[in-house]
């Protein structure tokens, strides 16, 4: 843009210069043109006085002078010559007026053609100006529309693949709603055929209920993660700031867990201090975060196996670890598996959106915070993985 401004400003002065020069041209044009015409008047009045004339004669020759000298009002020296005449004047005396008259016509039109000339060079100069720098502005213009035109097509491409992209995630999310959604819904609808089949026996109603209810609230738990992580990536989802105590949070999570701990025959533990850790955040998604860790970690764990939940303060941050003793996790996968959608080899066989720990990343983040896993024990042989979740503290 400021290119554009330059070459406009170049072009517009130099057509400015180029048009005053140019009408300076015009008006010494047309003074050499009257100083040429004026001198062969007085080289033709000189020729007629060159011979001797009558009196009479000699004023005709005057009067033909005067009508063909073009000059301006201040000079006239066709009065003089008159004035001389009348005054008696020698025919020799109006010679050496004529002389001297003309002389000095001779100088002044060489002054005239000497600024002719160079208003001739300052207009061919300027005209030059003018030329070059409209070829350059077209040039510049045409290289400026190129590098533009780059620069679109460049962006278009990018949003191609982002639109590409977006229509891939939207496609794998379906995929994974789909498959999260089929899970729960055949589970309660097998307890609800059982509970049919064995409608005389309350007992068994009253368990398969008690599935039906804990694989509901396991579903709403998954659609709220899923249309959580969805609103988040989109900028629409807004957390409320509240004071709470980060214990309260670790013991919704393990009580919300224990209905899926029981299933799978995993016992949760957990650890806390014995004062309050307080934060500033929302309680509902630190506490969904949380669940999503302990569900993943529940997952993964061995039938008997133990998932413990340890609350600390360190350097200013409130640290929840989730440890389990399951495989634990490649090195090379650990810091992808915050990323959305991604699962490891071990994880898609045991089912999940992978959408859990992205979400746990995003709440984390949004409190000033971060999450991060590592693996207990060996990295050849690992004896579990631990993920925390970092959030920093109220300041007091």
């Amino acid at each position: 843009m400021l290119t554009t401004y330059a070459f406009g400003a170049v072009i517009l002065v130099a057509l400015v210069q180029f048009l005053i020069h140019l009408e300076h041209y015009r008006n010494e044009t047309e003074r050499v043109a009257l100083y040429t015409q004026d001198s062969a008047a007085l080289n033709q009045l000189l020729h007629e006085l060159d011979s001797p004339l009558t009196r009479d004669e000699m004023g005709k020759t005057i009067s033909r002078f005067e009508t063909r000298y073009i000059g301006d009002q201040t000079d006239r020296p066709a009065t003089e010559f008159k004035e001389a005449y009348l005054a008696g004047k020698p025919q020799a005396r109006i010679i050496e007026l004529a002389k001297a008259r003309s002389a000095s016509h001779t100088a002044a039109a060489n002054m005239a053609k000497q600024r002719l000339e160079r208003s001739d060079l300052s207009v061919k100069a300027y005209a030059a100006l003018l030329g070059i720098s409209v070829i350059l502005c077209v040039f510049g213009g045409g290289w400026l529309f190129l590098r533009r035109s780059r620069h679109l097509e460049h962006l278009l491409e990018q949003r191609a693949a982002e639109l590409d992209d977006v229509d891939a995630s939207r496609r794998l999310f379906f995929a994974k709603a789909s498959h999260e959604l089929r899970t729960p819904v055949t589970a309660i609808r097998g307890e609800a055929e059982i509970a049919l089949e064995d409608a005389e026996d309350l007992e068994a109603v009253r368990e398969a209920l008690g599935h039906i209810n804990a694989t509901a609230k396991f579903l709403n738990h998954r659609i709220e993660e899923m249309i959580g992580i969805a609103r988040a990536s989109d900028g629409k989802l807004h957390l409320d700031a509240a004071r709470l105590d980060l214990r309260t949070i670790v013991e919704g999570a393990i009580e919300d867990a224990r209905i899926f701990a029981a299933s799978v025959a995993v016992s949760v533990e957990k650890t806390v201090p014995g004062r309050p850790v307080a934060v500033v955040g929302d309680a509902v998604w630190l506490k969904r975060a949380l669940l999503a860790v302990i569900e993943n970690a529940l997952k993964f764990s061995p039938m008997d196996g133990k998932v413990t939940v340890r609350l600390e303060v360190k350097n200013g941050m409130g640290e929840i670890t989730v440890t389990d003793n399951g495989p634990g996790v490649m090195p090379e996968e650990l810091p992808l598996l915050f990323d959305a959608y991604y699962q490891t080899d071990a994880g898609k066989a045991r089912g999940g959106s992978g959408l859990g720990l992205a979400m746990t990343r995003w709440v984390a983040e949004q409190h000033g915070g971060r999450a991060f896993a590592r693996n207990i024990g060996s990295w050849r042989r690992p004896d579990g993985c631990a993920v925390t979740i970092a959030i920093k503290l109220e300041q007091s």
